[in-house]
């Protein structure tokens, strides 16, 4: 996948890369050569700006769940097993612990993920350096 159809499937979710837009590269390098979607079609300073955000996604989307034993230990070994333990009891978040309690595997995009990494003031590196550890284990 080129870095053009990354860019665009991450500023235009659901974009149909097959029908609706056509890429090309004559040598100078890609660039849109129709843009049939119905949203604006993105400017190439946009392409250019979004291109990190995009491939930080798609390596996001390629981490591969983890087994709730895996998470368990990883979180325990980076001393934030109580402390997740503890923000999940005190939510009063029923689905919440529900998610937490009966995960028999954790996925790196669970909405679960994101909202503790939000309450604990995680970043998407931290996070994502979590669950390489997990996977390791």
């Amino acid at each position: 996948m080129s870095n053009l159809s990354l860019t665009l499937m991450y500023l235009c979710p659901g974009v149909d890369l097959q029908n609706d837009v056509e890429l090309r590269d004559d040598g100078n390098g890609p660039y849109i050569a129709r843009w049939d979607d119905t949203r604006p079609k993105p400017t190439p300073s946009e392409i250019e700006a979004a291109y990190p955000a995009a491939l930080a996604a798609a390596e996001r989307a390629a981490i591969k769940p983890v087994s709730r034993r895996q998470m368990l230990t990883a979180l325990h070994r980076v001393g934030l097993l109580e402390t997740i333990k503890a923000a999940v009891s005190g939510s009063g978040d029923v689905e919440m612990q529900i998610a937490f309690d009966e995960a028999l595997e954790f996925e790196r995009g669970n909405a679960f993920i994101a909202t503790m990494a939000a309450v604990l003031g995680k970043t998407d590196a931290e996070i994502d350096a979590i669950f390489a550890l997990a996977a390791s284990i």
